[in-house]
C-alpha cells in the first residue's frame, strides 16, 4: 500500500543536491526505501531516499553537528 503524507512542519535538510526542506513523504511498502519530496532553496523540486538527507543542524531542537 503507498501512502503520502504533506508535513504540516517543514523540516530543513542538507541533500546531495544542496539545502531545502522536506514537503512530502512517500512510504511505498515493507519491500522499498521512503521517498521524501524536498523543496531546495532555489526553487527546484528532487526526491531522495532516506539515506541521501539529513536534517540541518538545530540547537532548538539539540540536534547537533555531532550527533550520530
Amino acid at each position: 500500500m503507498i501512502s503520502q503524507l504533506e508535513l504540516r512542519q517543514q523540516v530543513e535538510v542538507d541533500t546531495p543536491k544542496g539545502r531545502g526542506r522536506l514537503f512530502i513523504s512517500k512510504d511505498y511498502g515493507t519491500e522499498i526505501e521512503s521517498i521524501f519530496v524536498v523543496i531546495l532553496y532555489n526553487g527546484e523540486f528532487w526526491e531522495f531516499r532516506n539515506d541521501q538527507i539529513r536534517a540541518t543542524t538545530n540547537m532548538t531542537m539539540r540536534r547537533d553537528k555531532d550527533d550520530n
